[in-house]
């Protein structure tokens, strides 16, 4: 029985079939093409010309919105101005409510922080207002190089961190745009090569050989999940016992406050596995554990 690791790209899966070998778990390769399509929706053209075209409704919104940036950007560019300082002053000026968080901002360096500063910016500012203001940094993190591409496209040149030019009178947008149907869309295909990498499982059956390799990635956690649970199964076998009741038992275990839940089609496939790789052998309804070794 194969377990399914993931796809990924030529050079790391070559990199886990290594973790695998030195774990003595035998792993296979399937090679495939990868082919994403996308459809997206959007708005394009002037802001005048869009401001005419889109008079009410959801676009005509973001139409408003996105000549308000411009608006502010203009008030806050000026010729060499650092790049940090103008998303600052451009983020104070179209989100004010962000000010709330300024203390938090100043005394914690969110780019360095680490579990440890989370924990006492909570034990100050309460866990509600914390959820609040990462919730606004992530919000920013993917807001402000959408802004840059607008300036970008605009009159706007970055270099050596530092911005220069001046704003188009009438800038050109292209705007994707969710949950609206009566506008342009346009169709993206990408094709990618994908590895799917699968590990043996009956090579997986004592977890302290796949506890090593997951606590350097964290990809292997399913594979080590399902070496606990066979190694729970296994250890559940008492001598000549019933199938039936073994599914039974197997369907849920708890380990270290992890729940696993196991569907009856899950648990014959492990017994398969088990049996053919002559750990256990299935009799007349009947279940012998073959050789109880010492397991993780």
């Amino acid at each position: 029985m194969r377990l399914y690791i993931g796809s990924f790209d030529e050079n790391e899966a070559n990199q886990i079939v290594e973790d695998l070998r030195r774990a003595n778990i035998r792993s296979e390769l399937r090679h495939s093409l990868k082919i994403d399509v996308q459809h997206r929706y959007y708005i394009e053209g002037k802001i005048s010309e869009l401001k005419e075209k889109y008079k009410e409704g959801k676009i005509a919104k973001i139409v408003k919105d996105i000549e308000n940036y411009f608006e502010k950007a203009r008030e806050i560019i000026e010729d060499g101005i650092e790049i940090k300082k103008f998303e600052e002053s451009f983020l104070n000026a179209v989100f004010p409510e962000r000010k709330k968080f300024e203390e938090i901002r100043k005394e914690f360096n969110i780019e360095s922080m680490g579990e440890e500063e989370i924990n006492k910016m909570i034990e100050k500012y309460g866990k509600e207002k914390v959820d609040d203001f990462f919730d606004e940094e992530l919000y920013e993190i993917k807001f402000m190089p959408w802004i840059h591409s607008l300036l970008k496209e605009n009159g706007i040149e970055y270099k050596d961190g530092k911005m220069y030019g001046k704003v188009n009178d009438d800038p050109h947008v292209k705007v994707y745009v969710e949950g609206e149907k009566n506008i342009p869309f346009e169709t993206k295909v990408y094709v990618d090569k994908s590895v799917d990498v699968y590990a043996n499982l009956i090579d997986a059956i004592y977890p302290d050989k796949i506890k090593e390799i997951a606590k350097e990635r964290p990809v292997y956690i399913p594979l080590l999940f399902a070496s606990l649970t066979i190694a729970k199964i296994m250890n559940g076998i008492e001598n000549k016992m019933e199938l039936e009741e073994l599914i039974k038992k197997s369907k849920y275990f708890k380990e270290d406050g992890d729940e696993i839940f196991l569907a009856d089609d899950a648990i014959n496939e492990i017994i398969k596995t088990l049996e053919k790789g002559e750990v256990i052998r299935v009799k007349k309804g009947k279940v012998i554990l073959k050789e109880k070794k010492k397991r993780g």
